[in-house]
């Protein structure tokens, strides 16, 4: 394995000790910390923080020191998190640490899931159909949200020169799993689910007109679905064979059929311009999933932009792990890294050998891997991950 990562936050850094939190992660197999440099908001329970049991961290935010500079005159700014200068920079303590011999450093980095940000810029944000806005996502087609994760990502590179930037959402997030307290009484079918998350912002209406997409054909169309699927008294599937055969169940329907092949065009510049500002030294990766294709992830397009891609098997069963890695090593190519991405959470996995059977299915594609989180788990759990990979 090319790099063993476990992902941490940066007040778990704190609350445990920097030192005790590097010997927890070395000890479990760990020679990586990937640490939350700019996050969102949430509600965390944390059995392995000996201090904040339950935390709320300070939404869309960054967790190093922002140089003001950089930032002036930009119409999306990063705000660096109130814990940076209260409890320290952990990002440069890590980096410090490793130049003197200690674990790699990896940036894990929300690009354009950020509520705050979107509530204070409305005009950058995806929009429904229907033209509402999904706050929570600012749109990948927006030159002022690409410039926003170019600056931030060229910040962290030039300054810290971590060994690897991961890109967590530089995709178009869907409609579910993007804000708090969300409320459904329709029972949506997967295929609206999906056109919820579609975006027709104006950033969106320009570049697919100027590349020849009937886009407001496609977004008439989906109002239309949307409409008829509002006004049912029960759910009904418009398109049953969503989301198995993927883009292709939208064939009979041409306008949106290309509006949705166009889409991904609009991530891969994103992912093109920051990894312009990414210096060689430092390996930039883009966190991957079952169904990123749904947001636009194509990563055979974004591969030439890439020294690879981290794949969350999360919730896969050991045997189908391998099915999953194996197109996303082909669609990177030859001489790009692929980690995978495996959680520690009880009940979705049920105990020591369950861990090492998606340790040893992960490592026969895998050239790395990463596991989530340090704070989240008891730090009896992470056990777990050192007796995984001397199993398997």
């Amino acid at each position: 394995m090319t790099r063993v990562s476990v992902w941490a936050y940066p007040w778990d850094l704190h609350d445990i000790g920097l030192d005790t939190a590097l010997d927890r992660v070395a000890q479990a197999g760990g020679d990586c910390v990937s640490l939350a440099t700019s996050y969102h908001a949430g509600r965390f329970l944390q059995p392995g923080n000996p201090r904040r049991r339950v935390y709320f961290p300070q939404d869309g935010t960054v967790y190093y020191r922002l140089d003001p500079t950089r930032w002036k005159g930009r119409t999306i700014r990063a705000l660096q998190a109130d814990v940076v200068a209260a409890e320290g920079d952990y990002l440069a303590a890590l980096v410090d640490r490793r130049n003197a011999g200690g674990l790699q450093v990896s940036c894990w980095t929300v690009c354009l899931h950020n509520t705050r940000l979107g509530m204070a810029h409305p005009d950058h944000v995806m929009r429904t159909a229907h033209g509402d806005p999904h706050f929570y996502a600012l749109c990948p087609g927006s030159p002022a949200a690409r410039d926003y994760v170019a600056t931030l990502v060229r910040e962290v590179a030039e300054v810290y020169a971590p060994d690897r930037i991961e890109l967590e959402t530089p995709e178009f997030m869907g409609f579910s799993h993007g804000f708090h307290h969300e409320k459904d009484g329709l029972g949506l079918t997967p295929e609206e689910d999906f056109l919820l998350g579609l975006c027709f912002c104006d950033h969106c209406r320009q570049a697919a007109t100027s590349a020849g997409v009937p886009f407001d054909e496609a977004r008439v169309r989906v109002v239309e679905l949307l409409d008829a699927a509002f006004a049912r008294a029960l759910p009904q599937r418009s398109f049953p064979d969503f989301p198995a055969a993927g883009l292709a169940a939208f064939d009979a329907e041409p306008a949106l059929a290309a509006f949705l092949r166009w889409r991904p065009q609009a991530v891969t510049e994103l992912v093109a311009q920051v990894a312009a500002e990414v210096p060689g030294a430092t390996e930039l990766a883009v966190i991957d999933y079952d169904g990123s294709w749904t947001g636009g992830l194509d990563i055979a397009a974004l591969a030439p932009h890439l020294g690879g891609a981290l794949y969350c098997a999360y919730f896969a069963a050991p045997a189908q792990i391998g099915a999953l890695l194996a197109p996303v090593k082909a669609a990177l190519g030859p001489g790009k890294q692929l980690s995978a991405g495996l959680q520690v959470f009880h009940p979705n996995l049920a105990d020591a050998q369950d861990l090492a059977a998606r340790v040893a299915a992960a490592k026969a594609c895998a050239d790395g891997l990463n596991f989530y989180n340090l704070g989240l788990v008891p730090p009896a759990r992470l056990a777990w991950i050192h007796d995984a990979l001397r199993l398997a």
